[in-house]
């Protein structure tokens, strides 16, 4: 069976032709197409913008791919090439310059963290002083791709208008404690939280008492929001979520997980089966609450698929 390590020795044999290679590019891109969606998803915000731009990549690297001389970096290319496309691209858009200076705006608070010398950790660390509804829309607006007022008003189930509003009380809050000296004692949860799910999401499928202590970390009657509007009421289904990948062949990966120490965001990539490719949506986010040991509450959000 030939592995992604394999495919990488193909792409560094720097004599072989285009058509030699081709199969190993596919295999290769076919690995990161989920988090290349996601990135492209991110920064346009519409799912047909995104999809075009990882076609865009597709071409982009294959035509260029003699200009990489470390195949090793293959993903990290990648995703600088999504980038810099999506970037052209909102550049384009005249529309998009009062959105993105809007944006800007929003994000001052979090510029003006790093001028106090301020890391990402610290401010997941401040968020967790807010209350619980102000940590998941500020976790959202700061710290996920569903970063919009509508996303984040669907991912929520609240109005848009509640969406600004609880935004304005967070950036008010945050600006107030991040402005005071020796607020609090330096918390390691959120690193704690974020290193718990890059750990245990990491051997999920493969390793059965690591997915017991996963699953062993959601409250027995925990609730889950989904995006459709459906809620359930029990850990047991994050299990049926788990064993329906085994059954079909597919995976969820971690993208990228923030955590504030109560309010975890994990961004995720979903592996369909080759023989399914349209089985899952390829992106997905998780917006965890647990406030104390377990996980109280869990709001579900699965991309539309490519």
């Amino acid at each position: 069976m030939t592995t992604t390590q394999d495919h990488l020795k193909i792409l560094q044999q720097q004599h072989a032709d285009k058509e030699a290679i081709l199969p190993s590019f596919l295999y290769l891109f076919e690995q990161h197409r989920g988090i290349l969606y996601a990135v492209a998803l991110r920064m346009l915000g519409h799912g047909e913008d995104a999809k075009d731009a990882v076609q865009d990549t597709f071409i982009k690297a294959y035509s260029h791919l003699h200009t990489l001389k470390d195949k090793a970096a293959f993903g990290g290319w990648l995703k600088s090439i999504i980038y810099n496309h999506c970037l052209m691209e909102l550049r384009s858009r005249k529309k998009q310059a009062n959105a993105l200076q809007a944006y800007a705006k929003e994000t001052e608070v979090i510029e003006a963290s790093c001028s106090l010398e301020k890391s990402p950790e610290s401010i997941k660390n401040s968020l967790a002083f807010l209350p619980e509804i102000l940590q998941l829309t500020a976790m959202l607006r700061f710290f996920s791709k569903n970063a919009s007022y509508q996303q984040i008003a669907q991912l929520l189930s609240i109005p848009v208008g509640t969406v600004r509003s609880r935004l304005a009380e967070s950036r008010a809050k945050l600006t107030a404690l991040l402005m005071r000296e020796n607020y609090y004692d330096k918390t390691s949860k959120a690193k704690e939280m974020e290193d718990f799910y890059s750990f245990h999401m990491a051997d999920l499928y493969d390793n059965i008492a690591i997915r017991n202590a996963f699953l062993d970390h959601f409250d027995k009657h925990v609730l889950i929001s989904v995006t459709s509007g459906k809620k359930i009421i029990g850990s047991g289904y994050m299990n049926e979520l788990i064993e329906f990948d085994i059954k079909y062949g597919a995976r969820t990966t971690l993208a990228e997980v923030n955590s504030s120490g109560n309010v975890s965001i994990l961004e995720l990539a979903n592996i369909n089966p080759s023989d399914n490719p349209n089985l899952c949506p390829l992106t997905g986010t998780f917006i965890v609450v647990h406030p104390g040991n377990k996980v109280e509450k869990i709001f579900l959000h699965n991309a539309e698929p490519l």
